[in-house]
């Protein structure tokens, strides 16, 4: 009798297996919704929909891009945290949305590396440390150097709080040791006017939202705040060129899903992310808005994404920011 039993969980066990492979080999079997945080219209938008395109291609069903914005990312982020964990709901994010938003909201409900399962990092937008074009500094070293003389008395704008450009801010005083005033404002384009009429000393902005004016010498670029140069901006050194490798940070985006979903599954998106950003017409498009082809599988950027919840979490208390 009780071999009997232990046969027939045993059984029942393999059919589960089975069954879920099975599953797995069969997926997608229906429309897959990518939950984009942002409005659309924005960076983070025209990579989803580019990138779903091509999956939809890959996949043989359409990828669905379902815009969520408003509460810091935070309610795009929960939606995808609590739903079903079978790959058919998925989630474009990068730091704001998997480590900033729940370290500074109490109210966040969900936890950005836990309730997530990683599926490809896909893309990297990097941001550049620019200057009004009447500045006298035309190297990184020579700004700290004016910064350092200044007396804290030169400024920075950034885009509000836990953004990436107030972090790479506070990232570069970290570094260099200088002082500087944080003037915030509500968005990259009214920062780029204050600095193109010189009312702030410099910025870490968006590529996108500043390489025409920088193209047309309307604004200075000294550095991308990368490893790398930008195609798009070949003379403009990186930072690590410059003599501060430690102060890169960019505006990277994934793709994940909820915690749980099994590997086969992953796996199997993986490949279809995979191949789309291996697609000319897809690399053209996305590298035609200034942003950078960040290809990385499940275990890397998971592994990724824990060093930068790391460096982030320097930040924030480097910077006393509080949870609000």
């Amino acid at each position: 009798m009780m071999r009997s039993k232990r046969l027939g969980v045993v059984v029942l066990a393999a059919l589960c297996v089975l069954a879920g492979h099975a599953g797995a080999q069969s997926f997608p079997e229906r429309p897959i919704t990518l939950i984009n945080p942002y409005a659309a219209g924005g960076p983070a938008d025209l990579l989803a929909r580019t990138i779903a395109d091509g999956m939809s291609e890959v996949l043989g069903r359409p990828i669905v891009i379902e815009n969520r914005p408003g509460a810091g990312t935070a309610i795009g982020a929960r939606a995808v945290a609590q739903a079903k964990p079978d790959g058919y709901v998925l989630f474009i994010g990068g730091s704001p949305s998997h480590v900033i938003t729940p370290a500074l909201m109490k109210d966040a409900n969900y936890d950005g590396i836990k309730g997530f399962t990683s599926i490809a990092m896909v893309a990297d937008v990097p941001n550049v440390l620019v200057v009004p074009p009447d500045r006298p500094y035309r190297t990184v070293k020579a700004l700290v150097a004016a910064a350092k003389s200044a007396d804290g008395k030169m400024t920075f704008a950034s885009i509000g709080v836990g953004s990436i450009p107030q972090f790479l801010g506070i990232l570069l005083q970290l570094r260099t040791g200088v002082k500087l005033v944080e003037v915030p404002y509500r968005g990259g384009q009214p920062a780029a006017i204050d600095l193109l009429g010189g009312r702030v000393d410099m910025a870490f902005l968006n590529a996108p939202a500043v390489l025409s004016q920088v193209q047309a010498g309307q604004l200075r670029a000294l550095a991308v705040a990368s490893a790398a140069r930008m195609k798009s901006l070949p003379d403009t050194p990186s930072m690590s060129e410059a003599g501060y490798p430690d102060v890169t940070m960019g505006t990277w985006y994934g793709i994940s899903a909820p915690a749980g979903t099994p590997r086969e599954i992953v796996d199997k998106l993986h490949a279809a992310i995979a191949q789309t950003l291996s697609m000319p017409k897809t690399r053209e498009k996305i590298e035609a808005q200034g942003v950078q082809i960040f290809l990385k599988g499940p275990d890397e950027y998971a592994a990724y994404l824990q060093a930068d919840a790391k460096l982030m979490m320097e930040l924030i208390k480097a910077a006393n920011i509080t949870a609000n």
